[in-house]
């Protein structure tokens, strides 16, 4: 019984290079996704520092406003990221399966 079991769960050479070449493509997703966390950050200091050194109430709000947008579109691509990983490891754990 445990042969058959073996059998059934060896992965073929193709298999294994699939989940390498998913493994990889995590990695690089992984990179981005470090990189988006790195520029939201750094993106929202530049626009906290702009609304602190604006005098105008309208260009205030108005920096407020930009800053929340581009914050909502920067978590929708962290977001992006983070389900592109998710899927891959899906994927590999289908092949594994």
């Amino acid at each position: 019984m445990l042969f058959l079991y073996n059998i059934i769960m060896a992965l073929t050479q193709n298999d294994k290079d699939q989940i390498t070449r998913y493994k990889i493509q995590i990695e690089g997703y992984r990179k981005e996704l470090e990189n988006l966390k790195k520029t939201k950050k750094q993106k929202s200091e530049y626009w906290s520092n702009l609304v602190k050194n604006t005098k105008d109430a309208n260009a205030k709000r108005s920096h407020r406003q930009s800053k929340l947008s581009w914050m909502n579109s920067m978590d929708k691509s962290i977001d992006s990221k983070k389900q592109q990983i998710d899927r891959i490891k899906e994927n590999i754990m289908r092949i594994k399966k």
